[in-house]
């Protein structure tokens, strides 16, 4: 039931833009607020089709045995100098500080969902391939199938003064050549220190 309440509220706001007469043009805005993490088309799309399946069927995905997912979350920091101010921060502080908690927050309900879908998707396909026969897991069976989500942020860094540089370097196109290679190289760092990326590169030997 709630799946349908969900499929409903998804085409509600989709059919809205089949009409092209009352709507002649679209403007898009940078979707950070309603999707920053860039995971929702995916959910949303998985809902609707209320099969992974049926979802994959024709694509090079279909035969598929490892699914990896690697979300990238470089969401900032809020400066926290105000803290030690007596005096209210500025409106733009404020309204930097109330996006930023809006996203965190958004982040965390998402990837939650997708950490909670990736079994189910698992058992939809091993049911489809298996097709009543017993249930295999081992290599290039009917059952091999796996879910990676590895998470790639700034708060995976040990070092605190490190999570706090790169935590408020801005999402921006247009960044020194320096910033650029410490933020690749940290991302390799916490990609190759990740436990879910261990376990898909043990899984692959």
């Amino acid at each position: 039931m709630k799946s349908q309440r969900v499929s409903f509220f998804l085409a509600n706001n989709i059919a809205v833009y089949s009409d092209s007469k009352k709507k002649p043009y679209i403007h898009l805005f940078d979707g950070g607020v309603s999707d920053n993490l860039g995971l929702r088309a995916l959910l949303d799309r998985l809902i609707l089709s209320a099969s992974l399946p049926d979802s994959i069927k024709g694509t090079p995905m279909e035969k598929a045995h490892k699914v990896i997912l690697i979300v990238v979350n470089a969401e900032t920091k809020a400066d926290t100098k105000w803290d030690g101010l007596a005096s209210p921060p500025p409106f733009g502080a404020m309204f930097s500080s109330y996006t930023g908690v809006s996203i965190e927050r958004y982040n965390h309900e998402t990837l939650a969902l997708l950490k909670e879908a990736v079994k189910p998707w698992a058992d939809e396909v091993k049911k489809q391939r298996c097709k009543g026969r017993a249930v295999s897991t081992e290599p290039g069976s009917c059952g091999d199938i796996r879910f990676y989500v590895v998470e790639v942020r700034f708060d995976a860094l040990k070092d605190e003064t490190e999570r706090n540089y790169f935590g408020r370097l801005p999402t921006s196109f247009n960044l020194a050549p320096e910033d650029v290679g410490k933020l690749r190289e940290a991302a390799h760092r916490i990609l190759v220190e990740s436990e879910e990326f261990k376990r898909l590169l043990g899984d692959l030997r």
